[in-house]
Parts: structure tokens; sequence; C-alpha cells
């Protein structure tokens, strides 16, 4: 398994993003962006798109890279490629209710406490227009 993530941050009309609270994963109870592993000779953008489906039953219409996240996870370095999604088809749905408990919509100006801390860092490169953080 790579330690090379993409993570996408859906942002809605009304400036929200969208936040799934995790269960029966790494970091549980924590709220995270859809996002995950990226396979081998996969590329960064396909693995946004698909992991964007796979968790939220939404398929990216417009999708663009901002930036990326080096953030220290146990015995390795994750590389989370963070792009940014404001044009999508398809109904929120939780696809793996045993991973995610629901997506909400949350204003950028008010998250929910805890965030993994890369998706956090992730959502900071999109407001504060970095191109990397470093945790």
């Amino acid at each position: 398994m790579q330690p090379i993530g993409a993570c996408i941050l859906v942002i809605n009309d009304q400036n929200q993003v969208l936040l799934g609270k995790r269960k029966n994963s790494y970091k549980a109870g924590y709220y995270g962006i859809p996002g995950g592993r990226v396979e081998v000779g996969e590329l960064l953008a396909e693995t946004a798109k698909r992991e964007l489906l796979e968790e939220t039953n939404l398929t990216a219409v417009d999708l663009k890279y901002v930036g990326v996240v080096k953030e220290h996870q146990d015995e390795w370095d994750f590389i989370h490629f963070v792009f940014v999604c404001h044009q999508w088809t398809g109904e929120v749905t939780t696809v793996e209710p045993e991973k995610c408990e629901g997506w909400q919509w949350y204003d950028l100006k008010a998250l929910p406490s805890p965030i993994l801390e890369g998706h956090a860092a992730a959502i900071k490169v999109y407001k504060e227009k970095k191109t990397l953080v470093e945790l």
C-alpha cells in the first residue's frame, strides 16, 4: 500500500464543504473529506474522481488541483494531493455506511471538530491559497 492519496474538497454555492464522520477506520469519530489511496499506475485526478464517486456517489464535472499536504502518520509520511470540485452530478449518498456515519455540508468558517489533521491542512491549502502544508 502506497502512502500517497488524493483528497477532494467538494465546495457548494454556499461556500460549504462536504465532510463525513468516520467510523470503523483510521481515526474513527473524526470528520474528513472524500479521498483515498492512489492505486499503482493510476493518475491522481483519476484517483480523486474514483474516490469521490465510491464514497459519496458524486461524479466530478470540474476538478482542479490545488496543492499538496505531507503528513506524518504513524510509521510513514503520507502525501495528500488536494483537489477541489465545484461542479458535480449526482446526489450525496453515504455509499460506505460501514466507514462513514454520513456526509453533511459545513460552512468553511464554522467547521466541526475534530477534523483529520491532513484534511484540515487540505482545507487550509484551499482557503489560504497555499500550495504546500507539511505536518
